[in-house]
């Protein structure tokens, strides 16, 4: 339950929808973010992936809702969820340039400084709760059945 609940898509679609407000609002060489291609592409690489963790938490309600169980399904959303939040928050601050760095209380934050603050928050959860390394190595055990990795014998 834990794991589940660090990924919410409401959320991250909530934050892609800010995100993409903040690309419209800041500038680059006096274009709007959102109009640089190279922004853009990177903007709508990040929405794909939100939209699959959406549609993986439309496969979990399914499973629930039919008594079914999608043991792959919910073991992805902490491993997809937690590395894509950071990605987002870390493109915000990417797209914010030079302000992107500010901390503290200035009239230039952006957001409030939630941009920086969730960043490293995020970055905390990859860690937390089981590292992305262990969460690949649980999927690939208890979700794919693959072999166990080999352990070192003892001298």
């Amino acid at each position: 339950h834990e794991r589940g609940s660090l990924a919410d898509p409401n959320v991250m679609q909530s934050r892609l929808n800010a995100l993409i407000d903040l690309m419209k609002a800041e500038t680059l060489d006096g274009s709007r973010v959102i109009d640089n291609p190279v922004y853009r592409d990177r903007l709508m690489a990040i929405q794909g992936r939100v939209q699959a963790l959406r549609c993986n938490d439309l496969r979990l309600l399914s499973a629930a809702v039919n008594r079914q169980s999608a043991p792959l399904a919910g073991m992805v959303v902490k491993l997809q969820g937690t590395e894509l939040r950071h990605e987002l928050e870390g493109f915000a601050v990417d797209v914010m340039g030079e302000l992107g760095l500010l901390y503290g209380d200035t009239p230039r934050l952006r957001g409030g400084g939630s941009w920086q603050r969730d960043y490293m928050y995020f970055l905390g959860l990859i860690i937390g709760g089981g590292t992305s390394q262990i969460q690949k190595n649980i999927i690939a055990e208890r979700g794919l059945d693959m072999p166990r990795e080999p352990k070192l014998a003892r001298a």
